[in-house]
């Protein structure tokens, strides 16, 4: 076991009472348990590389979250690995792509708790950064029921629970472990970009442009900037079509993120009406942008590899799927204009090597039908 998986271990042992330095240790009465396995705050830094005019342009890095595995998963998981279902011996079961980064978080980290993951996943563009992402499941033990497509997922639910259950069930965990108590690694994080601002590490942004998917971290964000009484714009920069998400689903998230507060003890005078009077009270607002999402979730689209090469060329490493889209949608609203300054582009990729934990021989470990259709993947 190396250094970060000992750490990951200690972090698990010790007390998981939230600790009096924590964002949100004076806001709940009830605090639930928290795991120790980001390193917060994460830095911001100028990005004058995108400005465009008199639109100054921040990131904010959640890429340094954690050397074992970064980015906005690791938020989210202090508190469900800590918590009822999640924080027994058993498994979990969870939904995801074969490149998802969701599934590769919650093998490494259960991993370094002594347990394993139960993957759920359907196929997508093969690029080489899916193919690792893949490599590190399979190696990290992660076992998979694999389907071609997410309309095909509920085969691969009855395959798990009845053609090939395995011997000890798994407790499920939502995509992108949003939930309302998931959701609190983002409120957090509104409340440490606050204390961010407060400290002159950066302007109040006009705009904040972050990725969107399962909704948990653009809704925690915009709970937490609001209960900071920090007042922008939220740009969602959906990476999925708008059946998979839209307004309805995200204002549910930013139900039960408040209510899962209210359960823990912030005060019930700040959310007397709910999220909408919440948000609208900080002067919070929210957008939804669909148009970088190309044909379909994870498929590579042309602006998302440019916006992706021109980070690369600045020192930032995203990825095709969410922040690639993320920042191509960011660019695209420069262009046309009408953004007001300054911007802040969150980045939530966990950028860390994978390489390391990736096996020889993995490809043998997949299941046949996967392994069969790999070839037919490949996008580039």
């Amino acid at each position: 076991m190396d250094a970060p998986e000992r750490a990951l271990e200690v972090r698990a042992g010790e007390g998981l009472e939230l600790r009096a330095d924590h964002p949100l240790a004076g806001l709940l009465g009830r605090p639930p348990p928290c795991l120790r396995l980001a390193a917060l705050p994460t830095p911001v830094e100028r990005a004058a590389w995108l400005d465009r005019q008199d639109v100054e342009v921040w990131i904010k890095r959640d890429d340094q979250t954690s050397d074992l595995y970064g980015g906005g998963k690791v938020r989210k998981l202090e508190w469900l690995l800590a918590n009822a279902p999640f924080d027994g011996a058993a498994p979990i079961v969870s939904v995801g792509g074969i490149g998802s980064h969701h599934l590769v978080a919650l093998a490494l980290y259960l991993r370094g708790l002594g347990r394993r993951l139960h993957a759920l996943t359907f196929d997508q563009v093969y690029t080489p950064h899916v193919a690792r992402n893949l490599g590190a499941l399979i190696s990290l033990d992660a076992e998979l029921w694999s389907v071609r497509s997410r309309a095909a997922l509920p085969l691969a639910w009855l395959a798990y629970h009845v053609w090939r259950r395995p011997a000890q069930m798994g407790v499920s965990m939502a995509p992108g472990a949003s939930t309302g108590l998931g959701g609190f690694g983002f409120v957090a994080a509104g409340l440490e970009l606050a204390a961010q601002i407060a400290a002159g590490e950066l302007p109040k942004p006009a705009t904040i442009y972050i990725t969107g998917g399962s909704a948990g971290s653009s809704a925690g964000l915009a709970v937490g900037l609001a209960l900071a009484g920090v007042g922008c714009r939220l740009r969602i920069v959906s990476a999925v079509e708008r059946w998979a998400f839209n307004g309805l689903l995200y204002r549910r998230m930013l139900g039960q993120i408040v209510a899962a507060l209210a359960t823990y003890g912030l005060d019930p005078a700040r959310l007397r009406g709910g999220a909408a009077a919440l948000l609208k009270g900080a002067g919070v607002t929210w957008s939804i942008d669909h148009g970088e999402v190309g044909p379909g979730y994870a498929v590579p689209t042309g602006d998302g590899r440019a916006a992706v090469e021109h980070a690369a060329a600045h020192g930032l490493h995203l990825e095709t799927t969410y922040t690639g889209k993320c920042l191509a949608g960011l660019e695209a609203d420069l262009r046309r204009g009408g953004v007001g300054g300054p911007v802040l582009l969150w980045n939530t990729h966990g950028d860390n090597d994978l390489r390391r934990w990736i096996k020889d021989g993995w490809e043998a470990r997949l299941p046949a039908g996967l392994r069969g259709r790999l070839d037919g993947l490949r996008g580039e």
